[in-house]
């Protein structure tokens, strides 16, 4: 990517914020009597944390960063460290989107958010829906010709979640490039790649390199950590260093700088690349017992941790699977997956469970069928 190009990308972003002068937190210096940010100077009763909780956490977790960047493939200074993917989604909208006059485009059904975030800021939203196919490898991909001709003067952000949620769809690369190489200076891609390592698919990096475009990653569904709300926002150390002065300082706890750091040493990565292993079977396996079952009516391809199904009825489904202490998702106001369900793909006792629900939902639909006869 080039200099100007990288210079373009600011230009998107809110005038009134790229002269944003940032908070300048307190020095920290270890061993240093610190009194120059109105802390306590006593440990919390049961503290074991090596800072002290009595102590902020680093402005930004520049540790963790560093790490987060090796596991991802990039400098530390193309990385910002984010509460989940969520606070990256959020404060790209509100860096880049002026309310009542900047748009955003998202291409449904996706992951809700982006809605939601935009609706929060005041931007509008331009919804180019997911192509439709009757084959199930082709459906749900992204119709690229709409989004580009849907880029005008006043969008600033395109999101695209590959894979998919709810869908479990990976968006073809090439459709992604296009969409990238149309958005130069326009407008700025934000590929979330929230379910990347479910997929046996590439990331998006070389697209990052090339057209300037956002990756995001999190590690809610990787190391088992959606409790800690770590996720990453990958892009240009120029947009880095503006979303975070954007960002305030102090967000990341310390505890949960620990538990991640953990999380990223290198015996607990290999145990949490054999339960993706165990989960990407689980999920073949899911896949062609529910394709199998009447009460379903087609399974799409997954490169998620869960399946989209469809259902002859989506409450009668949810209901049945309730009665069995199990809770699934559907999406009732979302064009096009009517009675479609989103089901998470367990542990093997767990998805012994589901099945056996499935089979009793189907028993049940049947019996409904004979009595209205």
């Amino acid at each position: 990517m080039t200099a100007a190009a990288n210079k373009d990308i600011l230009k998107l972003a809110r005038p009134d914020l790229r002269s944003l002068i940032p908070y300048t937190p307190g020095r920290y210096e270890p061993g240093s009597v610190r009194l120059n940010a109105n802390e306590s100077p006593y440990r919390a009763p049961g503290d074991a944390t090596a800072r002290g909780l009595n102590r902020y956490p680093p402005p930004r977790p520049e540790a963790l960063q560093k790490r987060l960047a090796e596991q991802y493939g990039v400098a530390p200074e193309e990385l910002l460290v984010t509460r989940g993917s969520s606070e990256a989604i959020d404060v790209l909208i509100r860096a880049f989107c002026a309310a009542r006059r900047d748009s955003v485009i998202v291409c449904p059904p996706t992951f809700d958010m982006y809605r939601l975030y935009a609706g929060i800021q005041g931007a509008e939203l331009i919804e180019v829906p997911l192509l439709r196919a009757d084959d199930p490898s082709k459906d749900f991909s992204l119709d690229t010709a709409n989004v580009i001709t849907a880029l005008n003067d006043r969008t600033k952000l395109v999101f695209i979640c590959s894979p998919n949620n709810p869908t479990g769809i990976s968006m073809n690369p090439e459709n992604v490039e296009a969409i990238c190489n149309a958005a130069q200076g326009r407008a700025l891609v934000v590929i979330d790649e929230a379910y990347m390592e479910f997929s046996s698919g590439p990331d998006f990096e070389a697209l990052r390199q090339r057209y300037g475009a956002v990756r995001l990653r999190t590690l809610s569904k990787f190391v088992s950590l959606a409790g800690v709300r770590c996720g990453a926002l990958i892009a240009t150390p120029r947009l880095i260093e503006f979303l975070g002065n954007v960002l305030p300082p102090y967000t990341f706890p310390t505890p949960s700088i620990e538990l991640v750091l953990k999380a990223l040493s290198r015996d607990s990565l290999g145990v949490s690349g054999e339960r993706i292993t165990v989960l990407r079977r689980e999920r073949a396996r899911l896949a062609n017992a529910l394709a199998k079952a009447p009460a379903i009516t087609r399974v799409w391809p997954s490169d998620g941790n869960f399946l989209l199904v469809e259902t002859g009825d989506a409450n009668m489904f949810t209901k049945s699977a309730r009665r069995s202490g199990i809770l699934v998702r559907t999406f009732p106001s979302h064009t096009g997956l009517k009675n479609c369900v989103r089901i998470t793909v367990g542990r093997p006792d767990q998805n012994d469970l589901l099945l056996a629900a499935v089979a009793t939902a189907g028993s049940q639909a049947a019996s409904e069928v004979r009595n209205d006869a």
